[in-house]
């Protein structure tokens, strides 16, 4: 989808984001960082826009391994942990990339990146439900819990989760911290029954 240079120039702002705040992102800083002038990496965006809307596209490549874990298994509680474990490693690899998607306020100023956060978002949040769905069909899941709020507390949980992370300088073991909220998770949605 992104040529190497523009996945360079996606990369560097990142970078330059999570370092120096989203105020300190520039054409010129950009370029200053990768070594090119601001005419050369004009021919692969158009303006600073267009490389948010790339950050948040980028964001949708990385994170699409999450979603096809979920599909390795048959069971719906193991769908929604291996997609729960999965956002954790790859995050905690990338942390600069998870301090800057998961602070709204890089992308509140403009309607075209507040609208692709939400549907990112949405997309999220109705695959999580659709498993939640299958699994209160076959009782594994508590059937009298709203799916759609079951599918906030999960998608919510591991959001606060790894802006804690974040914000903290990664000072707590992002994936076993992960493990003790998961297995509480499950305690509240698995049907035991």
């Amino acid at each position: 989808m992104f040529s190497k240079r523009q996945q360079q120039i996606i990369e560097t702002a990142i970078k330059l984001i999570a370092e120096k705040g989203i105020q300190n992102l520039t054409i010129k800083n950009i370029s200053k960082e990768i070594g090119i002038t601001e005419p050369a990496l004009y021919r692969h965006f158009d303006n600073k826009l267009e490389i948010l809307k790339g950050i948040i596209q980028y964001f949708s490549i990385i994170m699409k391994p999450a979603f096809e874990s979920m599909q390795k298994e048959n069971q719906p509680i193991q769908q929604i942990e291996n997609f729960f474990f999965s956002h954790l490693r790859i995050l905690n690899n990338n942390y600069n990339f998870a301090k800057v998607i998961f602070s709204e306020s890089n992308f509140q100023n403009d309607e075209t990146l507040i609208n692709s956060i939400n549907i990112m978002m949405n997309k999220s949040q109705q695959k999580i439900k659709s498993v939640i769905l299958q699994g209160q069909a076959i009782n594994e899941i508590h059937s009298e819990q709203n799916a759609l709020n079951i599918s906030r507390i999960i998608i919510g949980s591991l959001r606060f989760l790894v802006i804690q992370w974040t914000m903290s300088g990664m000072v707590f073991d992002l994936e076993g911290e992960g493990l003790q909220l998961w297995n509480d998770i499950k305690k509240l949605i698995v049907n035991t029954n």
